[in-house]
């Protein structure tokens, strides 16, 4: 049975970034909208969410495989009313926590991995309590079949 590589790279990534000071605590893969608009009190302060976006298909490998780019949307999420200074902290521990041409990620099959596209900062909207700084990361895969 083949590995589910976007599995085996997601829990990854999440092992690593339990590393980052405060948001490290809770790291999950969702939807960051529903995340948000839940208004679940039980959130801590500070946490990362990572939302699956575009995945793009290289080269097809013969019979036996796919050669694909993934793209993580990691973002970092504060309540804290000085959300700035705070999300450039958490912006940083995420690159110290994946750092590396793989982004720390050990999965057989893992050719390379960077922050692609511009970052998006984004300050607490009128009437909401949540600012988070988005991060796409680009992880270009082999996928086997067998």
């Amino acid at each position: 049975m083949p590995i589910d590589m976007q599995s085996a790279i997601v829990a990854e990534i999440i092992a690593r970034l339990a590393d980052v000071e405060s948001f490290g605590q809770l790291v999950f893969e969702d939807s960051v909208l529903r995340v948000l608009d839940s208004e679940d009190d039980t959130l801590p302060d500070d946490f990362i969410v990572i939302q699956p976006g575009l995945t793009e298909e290289l080269e097809r490998v013969g019979p036996g495989g796919v050669r694909e780019r993934l793209t993580l949307n990691l973002t970092a999420i504060t309540r804290r009313r000085e959300f700035a200074p705070v999300l450039r902290a958490a912006r940083l521990g995420i690159k110290i926590a994946l750092a590396g041409q793989k982004a720390g990620v050990a999965q057989q099959g893992v050719q390379s991995a960077a922050f692609a596209s511009a970052e998006t900062p984004m300050p607490p909207g009128e009437g909401r309590r949540w600012g988070c700084h988005v991060m796409p990361l680009q992880i270009t895969y082999l996928q086997t079949f067998k």
